[in-house]
């Protein structure tokens, strides 16, 4: 067992660095109310794991962007903020009613043309993507859990040497080091994070902070 060196986050941690990095934006802010009043679970990233992906897209240039799983656009937002000014995000949703409130509020924060909201089962689309030789800068995965490992598969094969791979929920609420027993999810998280480790076509860390990243970059 290492010893561990980094400064496990309170609250008040948490919040300096909010406050200082993170700064409030009204528009997403209106955006997570509108999620809850329209019954729309907030199982958005956290406002950190945000800003990470505008600074990942930004450090690795991306251009072209692909997210599976939209929800009402919280993430999408901020992976487009990123994109160079000629960018564009391909956000894939299976929720009709999700995609529609992430249209718009992608229209309000400006990013009309540099967004597509597609409504489809994902594994079904990035078929398509790759039937027709499509490739990503940036790719973002936070869907259902149990599809992580072809999500994964799939999003390699939509990549060219350079390309980000990101995926939420990797740590799974801390419990990723205990025995899954029924948990489908929380099965998949960990199958995925040991194949994540071991694929010698990228490297990878996964990075702890909201519910954990894990950050590849294809070889």
């Amino acid at each position: 067992m290492k010893k561990m060196k980094s400064v496990p986050l309170n609250e008040e941690l948490y919040n300096y660095i909010l406050e200082r990095f993170v700064p409030e934006d009204s528009l997403l802010n209106e955006l997570i109310s509108e999620t809850e009043a329209l019954n729309i679970p907030l199982i958005q990233i956290s406002p950190e794991q945000g800003k990470f992906l505008t600074l990942i897209c930004k450090l690795c240039n991306a251009k072209n962007a692909l997210e599976i799983g939209t929800l009402t656009g919280f993430s999408g937002i901020h992976i487009a903020r990123g994109l160079k000014e000629n960018g564009k995000l391909v956000t894939v949703e299976i929720e009709q009613k999700h995609g529609d409130t992430a249209k718009k509020y992608f229209e309000k924060a400006g990013l009309k043309d540099k967004t597509e909201v597609v409504i489809s089962p994902a594994l079904d689309y990035m078929k398509i993507l790759a039937e027709e030789n499509r490739s990503f800068d940036f790719i973002f995965i936070d869907a259902n859990k149990t599809n992580y490992p072809d999500y994964l598969e799939m999003a390699i094969k939509l990549s060219h040497p350079g390309t980000a791979i990101t995926m939420d929920n990797m740590i799974k609420n801390g419990r990723v080091i205990e025995d899954a027993g029924d948990d489908e999810d929380l099965r998949f998280i960990q199958l995925t994070n040991d194949i994540l480790s071991k694929d010698d076509r990228i490297e990878t860390l996964l990075v702890p902070i909201g519910d954990g990243i894990t950050l590849s970059v294809v070889k």
